[in-house]
């Protein structure tokens, strides 16, 4: 229960403070800073058995960047030293509705760490959910005014969220155990 607790703390800190959109109307930025309502009855959740991923989209946690072919950096983010982003060449993620969207690989000291997909709108990120209960469960809801999904295995820990204000919808799931070694 603890590193739920935890897990919903830090994604709640991201997505407020890394999102320099919302100020509130005190300060005088003319937006409110969305209050997000606990859901008490929320309990930890795993994935739905044997289907625990150990990578994504066919990449096992910890591959070495170098063994992969196609490629194509992306962006980085600094934290942890430095989470590199790359796209691999024909290789999208499929939606339910047929649309493809492309998937995000984060790497870390070379290893992969984290796989992510982002969708545009609320349509294409119902069929996203759609998809992704089907395969793993459905998640934890940690916030009862708040499309935001949370599931914790032993290796992984997976997340889906819709961000209403711009419209995105995020699926990651990244390794537990490359996170660990990163703190």
């Amino acid at each position: 229960m603890k590193k739920l607790i935890g897990i919903v703390i830090s994604f709640s800190l991201v997505m407020v403070t890394g999102c320099p959109q919302f100020t509130s109307n005190f300060l005088g930025g003319g937006m409110d800073i969305p209050v997000y309502l606990r859901n008490e009855n929320c309990k930890l959740v795993s994935f739905k058995p044997g289907s625990e991923p150990d990578g994504f989209n066919g990449i096992k946690w910890e591959t070495k960047l170098s063994t992969l072919e196609g490629m194509k950096h992306l962006r980085k983010d600094n934290s942890y030293g430095g989470v590199y982003f790359y796209l691999k060449e024909k290789d999208p993620f499929k939606l339910g509705n047929g649309k493809l969207e492309s998937v995000q690989y984060g790497f870390w000291q070379e290893k992969f760490y984290t796989g992510m997909v982002m969708t545009q709108g609320l349509e294409n990120f119902n069929v996203m959910k759609e998809a992704v209960f089907g395969k793993f469960g459905e998640g934890a809801k940690p916030f009862r005014n708040k499309e935001e999904y949370l599931w914790v295995g032993r290796n992984a820990v997976m997340a889906l969220r819709y961000d209403e204000y711009s419209k995105v919808g995020t699926f990651y799931v990244k390794s537990d155990s490359m996170t660990k070694q990163m703190n």
